[in-house]
């Protein structure tokens, strides 16, 4: 990967205005609650968005090998303020309806999401302080979010950055070959729902994180347009788009980035994939430059050099090493000089609840004898 220096915006000095609870309407009437943070800069400031229904209020603690360390503005899975608004941004983050400080119905990753994702971006940009031009950063629900947001294409939404997002509910996420996956899914409603009723959030939000969610998604099995108007559109996202993914994230968001990159219908796009931990690549100094270099070009104007930069970067595991492995540039995904092999699964034994024991091997040639093996989809 090179070394030359970008043109990045640069920080300054400058106050944290930091506004709790505004009051964004809805077409409908329906107040959402966000908080913003920006700079006392004279001169306006883009935005970089977020919605959620994982509580604004709710203070994140990094591990200690976080290259950005704890402040009481780090939020999950969000941009960190004290970094981005001396660079001269605004971060606004929305409780999703029905979540966190928001009331209404609790639609998690929905199309009434995306509805309201629209009037809170609009509503922003129109704010005194702010430029006009808003993007959208964050990772898993918060990249998710951006790809729903794309669709109803907000005329103030300049740019997104999803970083390791799902964008087809039902495969990504719910149904994965077709299997629900109770596992995550239970682990994740119910983990989500305790964190809205049980403490202090009950006291300003009795009602928040009210919905049917597994049943909804146990009762639509099948994909449909229930799960169609829940996901991305590919058609529709015409926004400029860095879609980020990481290869061990294979398991419910890589897809979705790949997808992405491929498929939406935006005349500017660019995808990258790393390694490491869901949360540290974003927090890390290099994940950042690259943030910043894509929200200066598209929010600021800033010619950064991102776009004329070969649209894939990638950083390819070569084993034996902790540490970050060295990106490198290609100009399309899938890769054209990729071999494609055909391989077949020999299967030796059926499984066991010893996971080190293999049932099998793959083999590129087709087994002689033909062999099953049965798997229970109730832990998936």
């Amino acid at each position: 990967m090179s070394s030359k220096k970008h043109k990045v915006s640069q920080p300054r000095k400058m106050k944290l205005v930091v506004e709790k609870n505004v009051q964004i309407p809805m077409r409908d009437g329906t107040l959402l609650y966000a908080d913003i943070f920006r700079p006392n800069f004279k001169d306006k400031v883009p935005v970089l968005f977020n919605t959620s229904v994982y509580q604004k209020d709710k203070v994140w603690s990094p591990p200690a090998d976080l290259e950005e360390k704890a402040n009481p503005y780090m939020c999950w899975e969000t941009v960190n303020p004290l970094w981005w608004c001396p660079r001269g941004y605004a971060c606004v983050r929305v409780d999703s309806r029905g979540a966190g400080r928001s009331p209404g119905k609790s639609e998690p990753s929905s199309y009434q999401e995306a509805l309201d994702t629209y009037d809170a971006i609009e509503w922003v940009a129109k704010q005194p302080w702010c430029s006009g031009s808003v993007g959208m950063s964050g990772i898993s629900y918060h990249a998710s979010s951006q790809w729903r947001a794309a669709n109803m294409q907000p005329p103030s939404l300049k740019c997104i950055m999803p970083w390791e997002g799902r964008a087809d509910q039902y495969r990504d996420q719910a149904y994965h070959g077709g299997i629900f996956a109770l596992g995550f899914i239970g682990n994740w409603w119910l983990t989500h729902t305790a964190h809205h009723l049980l403490g202090k959030p009950r006291s300003y939000n009795p009602d928040a994180f009210h919905n049917d969610m597994m049943w909804n998604y146990m009762r639509n099995d099948l994909d449909s347009q229930y799960w169609r108007s829940n996901s991305a559109q590919w058609d529709k996202i015409k926004v400029p788009v860095y879609s980020v993914g990481n290869w061990g994230g294979f398991s419910m968001h890589l897809r979705g980035n790949t997808e992405g990159f491929m498929n939406a219908a935006s005349k500017h796009k660019k995808l990258r994939i790393h390694t490491g931990s869901h949360f540290h690549p974003y927090h890390s100094e290099e994940g950042r430059n690259d943030q910043l270099r894509w929200f200066d070009y598209w929010l600021k104007g800033i010619d950064t050099g991102i776009m004329k930069d070969p649209p894939v970067k990638l950083e390819i595991r070569t084993g034996g090493s902790k540490k970050p492995y060295p990106f490198r540039y290609e100009n399309e995904w899938p890769l054209k000089r990729t071999k494609w092999t055909k391989m077949y699964l020999n299967i030796e034994r059926q499984p066991t609840e010893k996971e080190e024991l293999l049932e099998g091997t793959l083999v590129k040639t087709p087994p002689r004898n033909a062999a099953k093996a049965i798997y229970s989809g109730s832990g998936s």
